[in-house]
């Protein structure tokens, strides 16, 4: 059964932003190369917050992108970037990428926190808003 595994991460100074980009790009090309990934997308949100969403054909793709380079050395430096990062993962009936405000619910329901040492007010208990997208037209 497909895994879905949301990412949400908000930098704590927009000054970063470059640095923090250029990384999350390269995460999201490693995830759209890795065996076993279903698809993957990322949102650039307000407030500087910043979303990924991603596919894979299991827990052991999924383990094995996290444990590899560069995300394994991108993820060690969440604390220098944000000030709030959730992530969640469930199992799905099929590999579709969820809609953002699906991915939202199970981040404010299910979602796990990272440790970080200058969290926002919003960090552990999860209460930010909703993604903001651009109207379809």
């Amino acid at each position: 059964m497909p895994i879905i595994v949301v990412t949400r991460l908000r930098l704590r100074d927009p000054a970063l932003l470059d640095e923090f980009f250029i990384a999350a790009v390269a995460a999201i090309e490693q995830a759209q190369k890795s065996d076993g990934n279903l698809g993957a997308d990322a949102l650039a949100d307000a407030n500087n917050a910043w979303w990924s969403v991603s596919s894979w054909q299991g827990r052991s793709p999924m383990r094995a992108f996290v444990d590899s380079e560069p995300h394994l050395s991108i993820s060690s430096r969440l604390d220098h970037f944000c000030d709030e990062a959730t992530f969640a993962d469930w199992e799905q009936d099929n590999p579709d990428l969820p809609d953002w405000q699906t991915s939202w619910r199970h981040l404010v329901a299910d979602g796990r926190v990272a440790e970080l040492t200058h969290p926002s007010d919003a960090h552990q208990s999860r209460a930010f808003p909703r993604p903001v997208e651009a109207s379809r037209s």
